[in-house]
């Protein structure tokens, strides 16, 4: 009888920490993109690239884009950030979030794991390509789904025009 007792607890324990583990990776922990604004203590139009370093470190790729922008690249965790040449206040207009990142938009776009089709039925119609107001998104065709690769932040009123710099 005892053993019994001890082969129905031992399997009623198996049974809750396989349960456990599974609701803990439906429950993975991403970062929230709010479209428009940024994410992650970063926001698009006000935070500086000295915000952006003291957030994410000095471990970044320093890119200039010709005469238009520069762009600040942790490749390591799949954000980039770009910042007009000619802004004297060096203020992010753009961030751009790939893989590795674990990022999530306001209204449940998964990085790495929604398709086009879960952007159009949240998003609705876009004018142009997966373009909506402060928010962009890109894919890569994966097991024959269209898969979320890229996302990028961009302020609510459009993608800011810099000037050439000098």
């Amino acid at each position: 009888m005892k053993r019994i007792l001890f082969l129905l607890l031992l399997s009623l324990f198996l049974f809750s920490s396989v349960f456990a583990q599974n609701k803990a990776k439906s429950q993975e922990n991403y970062n929230i993109i709010k479209e428009g604004k940024g994410m992650s203590g970063i926001t698009i139009g006000r935070s500086s690239m000295d915000d952006v370093i003291k957030k994410f470190g000095k471990e970044y790729k320093w890119i200039v884009n010709k005469k238009y922008s520069y762009q600040m690249n942790y490749y390591r965790l799949g954000l980039a950030f770009y910042i007009c040449q000619s802004d004297k206040k060096k203020q992010v207009f753009v961030m751009e979030i790939k893989a590795p990142y674990k990022a999530k938009t306001s209204k449940g776009i998964i990085l790495g794991k929604s398709t086009v089709e879960d952007i159009k039925r949240v998003y609705g119609k876009s004018l142009s390509g997966l373009e909506y107001r402060g928010v962009s998104f890109y894919y890569n065709k994966i097991d024959g789904k269209n898969i979320v690769s890229e996302i990028d932040i961009t302020e609510s009123r459009g993608i800011r025009q810099c000037k050439a710099g000098k």
